[in-house]
């Protein structure tokens, strides 16, 4: 199923990102850089947040997601073990999607209050490209800073999954 394959491309990116970022000095994390979030690290925690609402809420029929308050994340700890929990709980979800569950409709709620049935796996390609969104943004912002960003096209990913 190349979508789950997609996710598990981007699972790798979420953790090439944090340790690239993890390199960085804290001050230049949380620097305000005017792009959709203010720092890299809000940025970043945007990107798991949303991993958290579409798998762990939506797909799951969870309705009341949590808030997250980025201010909270003072150490690049804080942020791993954030990332790391929602992964967690993430990756039990997908290890057991299937077929059938893929074409299944959840009720998906709009700005507006309103609700709309999408089926799980036009969420998950819609997550899929929210994430590749925010990671665009962090490409660019590091490209800025002169910091090599760890992208690797998918593609690549392929190539490499097949040769471990």
């Amino acid at each position: 199923m190349k979508t789950l394959q997609l996710l598990e491309y981007s699972q790798f990116l979420r953790h090439k990102y944090l340790e690239t970022l993890s390199k960085l000095p804290w001050e230049d994390l949380v620097k305000d850089r005017n792009a959709s979030f203010p720092s890299l690290r809000d940025i970043y925690l945007h990107i798991v947040f949303v991993l958290d609402v579409y798998i762990n809420y939506i797909l799951q029929g969870k309705p009341n997601y949590p808030s997250v308050n980025y201010n909270e994340y003072d150490s690049i700890e804080k942020i791993t073990k954030y990332l790391e929990e929602v992964e967690f709980k993430a990756n039990a979800y997908l290890s057991k999607v299937t077929p059938e569950e893929l074409a299944k409709k959840v009720g998906r709620k709009q700005k507006d209050g309103s609700t709309i049935l999408v089926p799980v796996e036009d969420l998950l390609l819609d997550f899929f490209q929210e994430e590749t969104h925010h990671r665009g943004e962090l490409l660019a912002l590091l490209w800025q800073m002169d910091v090599a960003p760890p992208h690797m096209g998918f593609a690549q990913y392929l190539r490499m999954q097949k040769q471990k």
